[in-house]
This record gives C-alpha cells, structure tokens and sequence, in this order.
C-alpha cells in the first residue's frame, strides 16, 4: 500500500495529530477540526492540499471523524475507503450519508471512558439508596425530618444491565466490587450463563422482564438500534420493584419517556437517573418532566466526564486500527449495519 491520506474532524482528540502521522512514514494527515461546529483549525496537521474541507475530503482515503459528524461526507469524498467514529454509539451516523455508503465503519467501542461512566452508574444508584434523594427533595422544599428515607445498602442489593458491553462490563465489575449481586443481558448469549461477562449471571435479550423484575437498580448500557428504540416501556416498568430506579447511560430514545413519567408519577418505580434523554443528540430540549419531577435526576450527557485521560485511548485504538489498515489485516470494531452497531 503506498500514501495514505487521512483527514481529521475530531477536535476531541486534540489538536496534535502526530498519534496518526507517527503510524507510519506512509501516512499524510491532515487537519479539518475546523470543519467541527464551534472549532477553530489547530496547527497539528499537514497543511491542506487546498484551502478549505472539499480539497481535504477530495483526497482523503481514511476519514477520523467525531461527534457531531458533517453532513455530505461521503458526497465530498470519492475516495474515501474507511471512516472511524469517536463515539462507542453509532446511531448519529444513521443520519448521514456515511450509513449508506459502502464505505467501512469502525467505532470506538469499549475506548469511551468506560470506567467514568461506570462510576456515574453507581453513584446513581447511591443517590438512592443512600438517602440522597430525599435530603435533596427536603432541601428543595424547606424541610429537614427522619421522615420520608427508605434506605438500602448496595451491598447485597441487584445491579440489572441492559447490555453487557465494555461500558456493561464495568458497570458490573463496580458494582461486584461494591458487593451488589449482578445480572445483566447481552444480545449474543442464547441461554443463561453463570458468572460470565463479569456478572453472576448472564441472560438472552429477550430476558429484559426477567432482568427488571429482579433488579433494584436497572442500568441501561445497550446500543441505540430499531430493535431497541423504547424498548425499556410500560411492561419493563411493570416488571420492575416499587423501590426499583432506572439508570439509562444509553440513548434516550431507549425509553419510553410516556411510561417512564407515568410509572414515576404513579409510584411504579422509585425513580431515574438519566444522563440523556429521547431528542437530545437532534439539538432538542428535554421534555419538562425530566427536569420537573423530583424523583427523576436528569444530566448533560456528561457521565463520561472527568476521564483524566478521556482521548489517550480513543488515540490508540485509531492509531492501531491504522496500523492493521495499512498491513491489510482486520479492523477492530467494524459496524454491522444490520444489527446497528
């Protein structure tokens, strides 16, 4: 394989760039983190063989491309053979032209933070069992009783997953280390496995009701695709506890957001903890509910935050994927567009 043109819209990774031009001397690349909404070009590529993105894209044979992603990059790139997503989910790229392309997808799946947003987890289950809850909804309303705490430890109680993936795997690594029994799903597993992926044991998809129902905090870690668009609905929320709370570090469009404020509302589940929520990744407010009820605690998509090195490893999997690219071997982490991830 001779030169290989690679163009960068990934501001997140930085603006040095040598973690790609150091791969290989066969490797050009080039900056266009000025393409990212909100960024201004940084200084760590090679210069442009034009001026602007179309003489970029126009040469570009390997794309290293972050969140949110342009449109028209396929359109603007005919040669380009393999894009590589720095986000572990992949349904904003369903949007773009690069879903529908023969062009190859790769993502950074089990590279996220997968540690901090495994912590966000179990804090949130903590907000709850521990009571913090109630003294924030006491605070709110000017009261301060004994009165109202319904506490749990999380020693002994159960961490339900909805998706033993690398960010599943940690969520149930920390949550044994909390001693807390573990049961989780995973799409690949066709009968139940004992102590398998981390977890004390392993169900079908298709055992959600089972998972929900023995769950005091049921976290969902499942990729976004069309079998799980609101697929955490009235029936999971029926399965659940009273004193259950659902955790969703996902996607939004994961639950049912109709019968999540009604199983709030009416006393069905505890409460939630949610990081994102149905709209948000379309530049849509959240519903007012979500940020109404108080036994509903929303956040900016932010449980991956606080990484100390949150791109070191993002840098390396693309660094290794360019390598194996350049020795014709397998990519790490191609996306199956027919299952969605």
């Amino acid at each position: 394989m001779g030169e290989v043109n690679v163009a960068v819209i990934a501001p997140i990774l930085g603006r040095d760039l040598s973690f790609v031009s150091d791969v290989d001397p066969r490797v050009r690349v080039f900056d266009a983190n000025f393409a990212a909404p909100g960024h201004r070009t940084g200084s760590g590529g090679a210069a442009a063989p034009g001026s602007d993105l179309a003489d970029i894209l126009a040469h570009a044979e390997v794309l290293l491309v972050g969140y949110p992603v342009p449109e028209g990059l396929v359109t603007r790139s005919p040669r380009l053979v393999w894009a590589h997503h720095t986000q572990a989910g992949v349904s904003n790229l369903a949007r773009t032209d690069l879903w529908a392309s023969q062009v190859t997808l790769t993502s950074s799946r089990g590279a996220v933070a997968a540690t901090a947003i495994a912590e966000y987890a179990l804090a949130a289950a903590a907000h709850f069992a521990r009571g913090l809850h109630e003294a924030a909804r006491q605070k709110a309303a000017g009261q301060f009783t004994r009165e109202g705490y319904r506490m749990l430890t999380l020693r002994g109680a159960t961490m339900g997953i909805i998706g033993l993936g690398g960010i599943g795997r940690e969520v149930a690594r920390l949550s044994r280390a909390a001693g807390m029994r573990v049961i989780g799903t995973r799409r690949s597993v066709t009968a139940p496995l004992p102590d398998a992926d981390g977890a004390d044991l392993v169900l079908p998809a298709d055992r959600i009701l089972d998972v929900a129902a023995e769950s005091d905090f049921l976290v969902i870690c499942s990729q976004l695709t069309d079998e799980t668009q609101r697929f955490i609905n009235a029936p999971v929320f029926a399965a659940m506890k009273p004193d259950a709370v659902l955790i969703n570090v996902a996607r939004g469009e994961e639950v049912d957001e109709d019968a999540l404020v009604d199983a709030v509302t009416a006393g069905r589940i505890r409460g939630a903890v949610l990081d994102v929520y149905a709209g948000e990744l379309a530049g849509q407010p959240p519903r007012p509910e979500l940020t109404r009820l108080p036994q509903i605690l929303l956040t900016p998509h932010i449980s991956a935050s606080g990484e100390a090195n949150m791109a070191g490893p993002l840098r390396q999997l693309f660094a290794d994927n360019l390598r194996r690219y350049l020795d014709g071997q397998p990519l790490l982490n191609v996306v199956d567009r027919s299952r969605g991830y």
